[in-house]
């Protein structure tokens, strides 16, 4: 296979390049390390879903901020262009290559056996933002609570219907995640949760239920093709805002008036959705920051190697350390930064962890 190294990050050393075969890399160093304090470093692979989906840019540019905090780590940043095939062969790579630890973003949960196999070889793996199918597979998880995010975006959806007067019952369609991850099968769960007790009363139907995977342009191609059959739709609910912006674009195609007579949600604060909200095309977003998952799995991954630290159990059941999340509605976009990432990073909240302004 080919295996893209976005980065290599080495303390203060960033060394960019692309691995087109097996042990072959070209690589441009823009550091003063030489060879020898390179080889003495913690070697750590970042492996994640990869720049195809926006929200995950933020995670590979807190894995380089964290990594400097660090002079005796190195990191290799690695996309999986968002296949769980090669993100397999990516891990079972890093193993081979005798990393310490391996920071893994999982595409969806296929990749859970390869995540084991590192755990059962001495390579702890730390997941964020997805998680593996099993907590065995991995030391921590560092993400939201993807059931409570579907919750909050579609709970404030429904009474913002009722609070409008809006004509029930609601058609509503669904856009879903990639299948396999937990991001899309939590958040379709915590959407259902309260969706259910109103399309029991017969006040919401879904009419569309589909996976976009994520993706603007899926999103909008699918529901290009739904509207052209029944433009008659009151509320889409989308797992991420990537796939919010392509329903409005559909639903502006087909000449409806999302924030008007059709209202759409999403997830992430993804830059251009904040602008949807403020300019009220589109109705709510969730904030859970990729950046801190990153920059606190780099502190995590730290704290474990090289003082053997990991999440309390009795304060991190399962080792799952939650994000803060925030529901984004037009009356609180204004204070709303893009991706929802802070000035500054909270720290780790447990083992040897301060406070981190981010940088620009």
């Amino acid at each position: 296979m080919k295996r893209k190294v976005l980065a290599f990050i080495a303390g203060t050393t960033l060394i960019a390049g692309v691995v087109t075969g097996c042990g072959t890399t070209a690589t441009t160093n823009t550091g003063n390390s030489g060879a020898s304090s390179a080889t003495s470093k913690t070697k750590i692979d970042f492996i994640f879903t990869g720049y195809s989906i926006p929200y995950f840019a933020p995670m590979a540019q807190a894995v380089e901020q964290a990594a400097k905090l660090y002079p005796t780590m190195s990191i290799q940043v690695i996309s999986a262009h968002n296949s769980s095939s090669d993100e397999i062969a990516d891990i079972k790579e890093a193993i081979a290559n005798n990393v310490q630890g391996i920071i893994l973003n999982p595409v969806n949960g296929a990749v859970t056996a390869a995540a084991q196999q590192a755990m059962s070889s001495g390579v702890p793996v730390i997941t964020i933002d997805r998680d593996v199918s099993t907590p065995s597979a991995r030391v921590a998880f560092i993400g939201d609570r993807d059931v409570k995010l579907g919750q909050l975006q579609t709970q404030y959806a429904l009474q913002y219907l009722q609070q409008h007067h809006i004509p029930t019952p609601w058609n509503v369609a669904i856009l879903q995640g990639t299948l396999g991850s937990s991001t899309a099968i939590d958040r379709l769960n915590g959407a259902m949760d309260v969706l259910n007790p109103y399309i029991q009363k017969g006040q919401a139907k879904i009419v569309f239920n589909q996976s976009a995977d994520f993706s603007t342009s899926n999103a909008q191609q699918m529901m290009s093709e739904f509207l052209a059959k029944t433009p008659n739709i009151q509320l889409v609910i989308a797992s991420n805002d990537a796939m919010a912006i392509g329903a409005i674009t559909a639903l502006q195609n087909a000449g409806l008036h999302p924030g008007k007579d059709v209202f759409v949600v999403g997830a992430d604060a993804q830059p251009q959705s904040l602008t949807d909200i403020q300019n009220g095309t589109q109705l709510d977003t969730v904030t859970h920051s990729p950046y801190v998952e990153a920059f606190w799995a780099v502190e995590a991954m730290q704290n474990l190697l090289a003082s053997k630290v990991k999440p309390p159990q009795s304060q991190f059941p399962n080792g799952n350390l939650v994000i803060p999340m925030q529901l984004v509605t037009k009356s609180n976009v204004s204070t709303i930064a893009g991706w929802g990432t802070p000035a500054v990073v909270p720290p780790l909240p447990y083992g040897k962890s301060s406070a981190y302004k981010v940088q620009p």
